[in-house]
């Protein structure tokens, strides 16, 4: 018989891990946090405990992880797999590739641990409440002891199949979403150097429905790219989707179902954005 989930833990406080967190900390459950810049706990301090290594979150029952890439994931699980102890859960929110996320569970089932790749996108822009979709790959039965932890910030829930599949349907969704705002990033670009308002072009992507809250938000940093704070921020978010496009390109070549389009704009989507941040 499953174990109840009696404390959470979760690595990773960044832009989206750090928002998961804020849920979680509203749940009548021990929350444990850890991230490799203390300066991102701080504000858990009096909500959570704060971890000053990755292995003191073994002790949690379910501990998710928000971290950049596969490298990162991989080194989190290294120190958290021999210190969780059997029956456990690690929830895999990183886009990874699905072979590393089938790795990494292989491993934890040898210790008799759950891992579930669980994918997330954001579907609402707001700061306090549920906000993503998370999509899982794995086992029902986990999913399902899970659940409660999983709607403390998810406003949508999905078992999408097998170990990394929901990797695959992450990477799918992050090709589409990136190229969309990319896209709109080159249509200002085009406006402008055409004597199009942008004021006014932006008005009727928004009223057709071509403009997505995530290309509004990129073409609104390119309008003003802001304070230092934000252009930090946005220079991350360039590597980040270098990353995901590249994991996009990688699944397209294995299965025989390369993208031109997908290609393109990984050869720009950095510096681009990076050339923002430089104004």
């Amino acid at each position: 018989m499953a174990q109840a989930i009696r404390s959470v833990g979760f690595i990773g406080l960044g832009s989206m891990g750090g928002c998961q967190a804020r849920e979680l900390a509203k749940l009548a459950l021990p929350l444990t946090v850890h991230d490799k810049f203390p300066a991102a706990m701080e504000p858990f301090r009096g909500k959570a405990t704060l971890a000053p290594t990755i292995a003191d979150l073994g002790g949690c029952d379910v501990v998710g992880i928000c971290v950049q890439d596969d490298k990162q994931v991989t080194e989190c699980c290294d120190a958290l797999i021999p210190a969780m102890k059997p029956g456990s859960v690690i929830l895999v929110h990183s886009t990874i590739r699905p072979a590393t996320a089938r790795a990494l569970a292989e491993r934890a089932a040898a210790v008799g641990i759950d891992l579930m790749d669980a994918a997330v996108t954001r579907t609402e822009m707001g700061n306090d409440g549920p906000f993503v979709f998370c999509m899982l790959g794995g086992d029902e039965a986990t999913m399902t002891r899970v659940q409660p932890v999983l709607d403390a910030y998810s406003t949508n829930t999905m078992l999408v199949g097998p170990l990394g599949s929901a990797m695959g349907l992450k990477i799918c969704n992050n090709l589409v979403s990136w190229s969309q705002i990319m896209l709109g990033l080159e249509a200002m670009d085009l406006a402008e150097a055409a004597g199009v308002p942008i004021d006014k072009l932006m008005t009727v992507m928004q009223r057709n429905g071509v403009m997505t809250p995530p290309m509004n938000g990129f073409i609104a940093f390119r309008n003003n790219p802001g304070d230092q704070t934000r252009r930090d921020l946005m220079a991350v978010q360039a590597g980040i989707g270098e990353k995901d496009l590249t994991l996009a390109q990688e699944l397209g070549e294995a299965v025989g179902k390369p993208s031109a389009i997908g290609a393109n704009v990984k050869a720009y989507v950095k510096q681009f954005i990076l050339d923002v941040c430089r104004r």
